[in-house]
């Protein structure tokens, strides 16, 4: 049997401990130059007391969970999540999208303070009873995952808020448009992403793209290293 060299031991240590090694110190440094963070979202005001940049914060908002719990914007503090909006009868893209948002479920399924928010454009069908049998029909997670309900006239004005769409149309298939877009949502309520090639933020990504889906993907690893990055400094003030 061929064995292996102190050469071949010293590069298989090198590329199972080096990407770690460069996470921790992106992370984790106190003078970093190059960490990479993502834009905020919308409109900036100033506070002219403090002398600070006032962010974009999403509207407030009170919905109602497939576990029949309160979701409200307060509650998801200190949480990483990504929004989007679907209706369970929907007879195109929903489909799609949760199959897409399922995937990227599954691949921060370890991580406890990432989350996904499903809202339905449809209130007056998508009771809390319909929305729990749609996600245990799919085998849709329901502790990283919430799909949500409320007030017809709140949740189109929300989806405003997030710079989405979300409205009546009786001559689209199902009755409603929505967009195929999600955002996300970092841990202070305010929207996060990239920037194009252009230098424009992007705002938004549409989940049946899949260029645009692994860009979420890999955009939601950067907010969570950016939070754990903030939440280590926190911890040594």
């Amino acid at each position: 049997m061929k064995t292996i060299t102190v050469f071949q031991r010293v590069a298989l240590i090198a590329v199972l401990v080096l990407p770690a090694l460069v996470y921790i110190i992106f992370v984790y440094g106190q003078n970093e130059v190059f960490f990479q963070t993502l834009e905020y979202v919308g409109e900036r005001g100033y506070d002219e007391e403090n002398e600070d940049t006032l962010f974009y914060e999403i509207p407030a908002f009170e919905l109602v969970s497939a576990k029949n719990e309160s979701l409200t914007k307060e509650v998801l503090d200190s949480t990483i999540y990504v929004v989007s909006f679907f209706f369970t009868t929907c007879p195109s893209i929903c489909p799609a999208m949760n199959f897409h948002l399922n995937e990227i479920e599954s691949r921060f399924k370890g991580y406890p303070d990432f989350k996904l928010l499903s809202i339905t454009v449809d209130p007056n069908r998508d009771s809390t009873e319909a929305l729990a049998s749609y996600q245990k029909e799919r085998n849709y997670s329901s502790e990283k995952w919430m799909f949500a309900t409320g007030g017809k006239e709140q949740i189109y004005d929300l989806a405003k808020g997030l710079f989405l769409n979300a409205f009546e149309d009786q001559t689209a298939e199902g009755g409603f448009l929505h967009s195929t877009n999600a955002i996300i949502v970092d841990w202070n309520g305010r929207i996060r992403s990239r920037k194009d090639d252009s230098g424009n933020i992007v705002g938004s990504y549409d989940v049946l793209d899949i260029t645009q889906l692994n860009d979420l993907e890999s955009d939601i690893k950067v907010l969570i290293a950016e939070y754990e990055r903030d939440k280590h400094n926190l911890l040594d003030d």
